[in-house]
């Protein structure tokens, strides 16, 4: 009880304080802030939830998500349960709620409203959950409790903690015991991630090690792949290079290092893929590529007609990464060299070998790729260049990377079916 007094006293209004004051500075938070205006409003206006008569009848669970990359998490349980139930899905981050807007599965998509009592209640008033499920660790108190309050069962899926996360810290820890104490169940990435889950919730019966769902998900947007780019790309006759989810820091690297392949080893094709292709990011990207006399193409200039004549090409809008990933021969995951690495696993199923920088900390699969030698770190331009004329000098080896790590990431799939049996056992969904 004092940790909730604590809480909701003294820790939510000095969060949502800052949180104004960061918005101030950040366009993504004043989104957020500008997106829950009246959210409760048009909530109400929505229910019951559900396009048709039947599907308005069914239960509705729950999923709350941080961002993208949670909600490509939960997207495999959604399309497995999607039949049986409603299904509504909260976002804290503006880029998830705005990338699964049109999400054809979930019967409702909306913001999560900041964590008070009074917005939890609210919120589980309207939605009237059988089940809230939380992905990967955006785990929020006000809404744990509140489920707790009304006996609705409550996951944690993909759960994911690093060891050095500051939830394990002496100060923040007894907080999140009383917090992982009223979740009914963790669904745990690995066996690693289950013990440092047990530091948290005491009772060991509530942790099972189930894997990541990510691994299904990149499976069945391997085999959904469409051919949006057919016809509009050039087809190349020289080896293509795709880097992914590129930030500022990720460019400088990949582009140094294209410059001495082009020098050492001979023509190859880069095409470089920003993480949000913003007017401003693009314009910056074009500027780098200047400097070393490296000529562009942005995507939309192929649609305008323009001709192609051994330019950098430069991808100014979402939707095709996994499409490029299928098209290269040799995959760099950006993030990797700005903060934290984005998904790795989406070039690996296409049986591209990957090269990603030294900020890998959050992504187990990037360590699992390295033991397979399928997945390559490199902490600079020079070993980045090295590692791209070493791959292509040998097509063999360059190829067996690229099935290692396809078959790696088959191997690891099942994590769905393994949380859905757990669902059923538990709670007899």
């Amino acid at each position: 009880m004092l940790w909730r007094i604590f809480y909701n006293a003294i820790f939510i209004p000095l969060l949502y304080l800052l949180y104004r004051i960061y918005a101030l500075f950040n366009a993504k938070a004043r989104d957020g802030i500008n997106g829950r205006k009246g959210l409760f409003d048009k909530i109400e206006s929505q229910i019951p939830f559900g396009l048709t008569d039947d599907r308005k009848k069914l239960p509705v669970i729950w999923f709350h998500c941080a961002s993208v990359g949670e909600f490509e998490q939960a997207r495999p349980i959604i399309n497995a349960i999607k039949n049986k139930y409603r299904i509504a899905v909260t976002f804290f981050s503006p880029s998830g709620y705005n990338w699964a807007s049109k999400y054809p599965y979930a019967d409702l998509i909306c913001y999560l409203p900041f964590d008070t009592p009074r917005n939890a209640k609210k919120m589980f008033d309207l939605i009237n959950p059988i089940m809230l499920i939380f992905v990967k660790f955006d785990v929020w108190a006000n809404f744990v409790w509140t489920a707790k309050e009304r006996k609705i069962p409550i996951l944690l899926v993909d759960a994911t903690l690093h060891k050095e996360s500051k939830r394990l810290s002496p100060l923040i820890r007894p907080f999140m015991k009383s917090v992982h104490k009223d979740i009914d169940l963790h669904c745990a990435i690995s066996d690693a991630d289950a013990e440092r889950l047990r530091l948290l919730c005491e009772d060991i019966e509530k942790i099972k090690v189930t894997g990541d769902t990510r691994f299904d998900q990149v499976i069945a947007r391997r085999n959904s792949v469409g051919k949006k780019l057919e016809g509009l790309l050039p087809k190349f006759d020289v080896p293509v290079i795709i880097a992914g989810s590129t930030y500022t820091e990720d460019e400088e690297v990949v582009i140094s290092a294209y410059k001495k392949v082009l020098t050492d080893w001979g023509k190859t094709q880069l095409i470089v893929v920003p993480h949000e292709p913003e007017p401003e990011r693009l314009k910056e990207i074009a500027n780098r590529l200047s400097e070393d006399n490296l000529k562009y193409l942005f995507l939309a200039d192929f649609e305008k007609g323009l001709p192609f004549t051994d330019q950098v090409i430069i991808i100014d809008r979402v939707g095709f990464l996994a499409e490029l990933y299928m098209l290269g021969d040799i995959a760099f995951v950006g993030g990797s060299f700005h903060g934290s690495v984005h998904n790795v696993m989406e070039p690996a199923i296409m049986g591209k070998p990957v090269l990603f920088g030294p900020t890998i900390q959050n992504s187990l699969e990037a360590f699992m790729l390295m033991e397979h030698k399928a997945g390559i770190m490199v902490k600079n331009s020079e070993e980045m260049a090295k590692e791209i004329i070493r791959l292509l000098s040998d097509r063999e080896l360059m190829l067996k990377a690229g099935q290692t790590a396809q078959a790696m990431i088959e191997e690891n799939a099942g994590a769905t079916e393994k949380i859905i049996k757990h669902i059923s056992y538990n709670f007899g969904l």
